[in-house]
């Protein structure tokens, strides 16, 4: 049956993603309204670890979230996604801006398990509002990705992003300026 171009397989799947949010709440420190899981989402977490997950936030099937350390905290701003077998590692700090679009197998990582002499393990990954992120790209520790930017699929950014700016490459580099994108 449809009307209007809803069916009630659509409301269905929508129905299960909503209570599997529902369900999914517990493993958060603070989640706003309508979390919408889509399918199974690992999370390994230490105890006083935090993660923070604004409204409106939709996480597909396979997503890992891994926060590996006592003071590790991952936020996830409204109406964000996370797509399929994308994976968010932490041990310090990834914050992750609204209305963000983070396509499939996307890695983020603050840190790099282990220590080279004379540099950080560990450093901080901020993702500004209103950034799409490509397939497959890998965002490393210490990047700063500016508001409205995007990631192109499989590009490596080492370096902060500027607003608005479309990067790619390994390692990524800026393409274009004053971009502008809409899902």
């Amino acid at each position: 049956m449809q009307l209007r171009g809803i069916t009630v397989k659509n409301v269905w799947k929508q129905g299960c993603r909503v209570l599997r949010g529902a369900l999914f709440r517990r493993k958060t420190a603070l989640c706003g309204r309508w979390l919408r899981v889509a399918g199974g989402v690992r999370v390994s977490k230490t105890r006083r670890s935090r993660l923070v997950l604004g409204s409106y936030v939709l996480l597909y099937r396979d997503i890992g979230l891994f926060l590996d350390s006592e003071e590790a905290v991952v936020e996830i701003g409204d109406h964000t996604f996370l797509n399929r077998r994308s994976e968010v590692m932490c041990k310090r700090h990834v914050k992750i801006g609204s209305h963000c679009a983070i396509s499939w197998d996307v890695t983020i990582s603050d840190t790099d398990y282990h220590a080279l002499e004379g540099s950080e393990a560990t450093r901080p990954v901020h993702i500004g509002d209103r950034v799409w992120i490509g397939s497959r790209a890998t965002i490393l520790k210490g990047v700063t990705i500016g508001e409205g930017a995007v990631i192109a699929a499989g590009a490596v950014v080492s370096k902060d992003v500027p607003p608005r700016a479309l990067v790619a490459g390994v390692p990524a580099r800026v393409i274009r300026e004053n971009v502008n994108w809409s899902l």
